[in-house]
């Protein structure tokens, strides 16, 4: 009996020694919060390469972006450490990967990329949109590789770390405009640019390794173009509350087009449009960690078109809204495609709040959607999918299609409802939800809320449609365990196909 006490003595000595070695062990980021955001935001804790068909390697450009974690709901109060600290102190540090690629290489059509982590090894690692099937390959205890196709934007997830993680953006290379007169250019390295205005027929080129400082303004302008591989930087720009500006601000502008530009650490709404007709966004990408960094905000803007874009904000990733209009213009015609979401603690796809009673925002279309992440539930500002009808407005014709949820965490799947904002919205109409996917912890999973007022705000005609979680489809029979509504929501209709 002595002799086992002892056997199992050592077990559990070598046990806990273990235990504490991997303790020991523990990553730990190459990031330093007491140096200035400027300083952090040129580490990283990865080293990319990447090469096509059989070639050599060649060495990608990472650069860090401060993100951030921090609950809406926060001991200090609504503006909380978001509002507090404009160094980002309280952030961390994520790292994102630039590079261009012709993609044809010896007839490949994906090139391979090689990522290392730095630090202490890793046990696992996920590449998500899990949509894409990419399976990566482990090199040594700190080193993966996985090939990609110049469309797919990834987020590389080592141990499960959504702070510290690394996104890859590839791009096709894009050749610099001929300069006619209204070429604006920043080539390579680093330029204090402060506030660039744009005027009608002009075009300003962010070439590849251009990281501007500074930000963007257009007013009753047309045929603008904003484009390049390049990153615009609000790193340099004030955060205060009281004086702080967007990276992009157009008022009453038409023929718009942004194309390819990396937008980082906006201090308010990344890109704003007010008034505008006719804007076309491409392959943009953002990481914004301020409170109100919402990623796209439409002001009575129309015929937009968004696509193939990847956007992390620590706000709602798009919101879209009417304000006074002297154009009176409405928000509608807006169609975002083909893009990938991450909202810290918002919403990724939002219709309102703000609007005016004259002004009915209709014809709405987000499609071919991979959200990743999603934690806000906060009445009235939950839901990954959002109708906020608020503020008097009315909200009809939107179309939610082929999204999914990819692993998110804490957010609700969608939201429907009438509720105060500055005041309550009186209608909202023919909102359809078409081949919604939830993946992940069903246990995570608020239910969703298709919810009027009273009896004269009313939500009419809602349409779920083939929508799952973890592949079971929501029914008439099974509705009430995913969807809480209430006696001023009519028409609420459920199909599995």
């Amino acid at each position: 009996m002595t002799q086992l006490k002892n056997v199992f003595h050592i077990v559990v000595v070598c046990l806990l020694t273990w235990a504490g070695s991997l303790r020991a062990q523990q990553w730990q980021s190459v990031d330093d919060a007491t140096l200035s955001e400027r300083e952090r935001i040129h580490m990283s804790d990865y080293e990319v390469r990447v090469r096509s068909g059989r070639g050599e390697w060649q060495p990608a450009k990472v650069v860090g972006a401060l993100v951030s974690n921090i609950d809406r709901r926060s001991p200090d109060g609504d503006r909380g450490p978001n509002g507090t600290d404009t160094l980002g102190r309280v952030r961390t540090l994520m790292s994102v990967a630039l590079f261009t690629d012709g993609f044809n290489a010896k007839g490949s059509n994906r090139v391979e990329v090689e990522v290392k982590r730095q630090g202490t090894p890793f046990h696992e690692v996920q590449i998500r949109p899990t949509a894409y099937r990419i399976k990566p390959k482990r090199v040594d205890e700190r080193t993966v590789r996985f090939r990609l196709y110049p469309w797919q934007k990834v987020s590389v997830e080592f141990d499960g770390d959504r702070d510290h993680n690394l996104f890859v953006f590839p791009d096709l290379p894009v050749g610099k405009p001929a300069d006619d007169g209204n070429l604006i250019y920043y080539g390579p390295g680093e330029h204090e640019a402060g506030l660039i205005t744009l005027h009608s027929g002009q075009t300003l080129f962010l070439d590849e390794g251009a990281i501007v400082y500074g930000r963007i303004e257009a007013r009753e302008a047309e045929h603008i173009r904003i484009k390049g591989r390049g990153i615009l930087c609000g790193s340099g720009n004030v955060h205060d509350f009281t004086r702080r500006k967007s990276l992009i601000y157009m008022r009453q502008c038409r023929d718009i087009e942004v194309e390819g530009i990396f937008f980082r650490d906006s201090p308010s709404w990344t890109l704003c449009f007010a008034d505008c007709d006719q804007l076309r966004m491409e392959n943009i990408k953002q990481v914004c960690w301020m409170r109100n960094s919402d990623g796209i905000d439409l002001l009575n803007t129309r015929h937009v078109l968004i696509r193939n874009s990847f956007l992390r904000n620590y706000d709602d990733n798009i919101s879209l809204k009417n304000f006074h209009s002297p154009t009176g213009h409405t928000t509608s015609n807006i169609t975002m495609t083909n893009c990938t979401l991450w909202a810290d603690c918002a919403h990724n796809l939002l219709v309102g709040p703000e609007t005016k009673p004259e002004l009915a925002m209709d014809s709405i279309l987000f499609e071919d959607i991979q959200i990743l992440e999603a934690r806000e539930t906060a009445w009235p500002y939950r839901g990954a999918m959002a109708v906020m009808g608020s503020d008097e407005g009315t909200f009809r014709h939107i179309t939610f299609r082929n999204i999914c949820l990819d692993h998110t965490r804490g957010g609700q799947m969608f939201a429907v409802e009438i509720c105060p904002y500055n005041t309550a919205g009186r209608h909202i109409e023919d909102v359809r939800f078409q081949h919604i996917r939830f993946l992940g912890d069903a246990n995570q999973l608020p239910l969703s809320t298709i919810k009027g007022l009273d009896g004269e705000r009313r939500v009419d005609g809602v349409t779920l449609q083939h929508v799952s979680v973890n592949r079971e489809l929501i029914t008439q029979k099974n509705f009430s365990r995913f969807v809480e509504t209430n006696q001023y929501a009519t028409d609420v209709v459920v199909k599995a196909k």
